[in-house]
């Protein structure tokens, strides 16, 4: 599997993406760095402790990898959630968007660890 076929699993926006990197080796570099990072798993952790500040800013900063690196569903679903979070209470449906995230990143992880495997 190459990296567009990667991309194409796990619902991103090749092309986006190498407009702005313009190589395959940058985009497999950011794509496994965001992998080895799991800002996911953090922003989960934080929420479940009740920590919505951590959990905000998580969010936050998966809404930004996401949309530079055209993680598409992710970047959605990374962006409502980190709405609900602002302001430091969450909304009714915190729990039901970080489902949402934790589902598009477990997505982005498996497609990238089958490419990389």
């Amino acid at each position: 599997m190459d990296i567009k076929a990667c991309y194409k699993e796990f619902g991103g926006d090749y092309e986006d993406v190498y407009l702005r990197l313009m190589s395959d080796e940058r985009i497999e570099r950011f794509v496994k760095k965001f992998v080895e990072l799991d800002d996911c798993a953090a922003m989960l952790t934080a929420l479940e402790a009740g920590d919505y500040k951590t959990a905000f800013l998580k969010a936050h900063d998966l809404k930004g990898t996401s949309s530079g690196l055209g993680m598409t569903k992710l970047y959605k679903s990374s962006s409502r959630l980190c709405e609900a979070l602002r302001g430091g209470e969450p909304s009714e449906d915190v729990h039901s968007l970080s489902e949402q995230v934790r589902i598009d990143c477990g997505a982005i992880i498996s497609a990238v660890k089958k490419y990389s495997g």
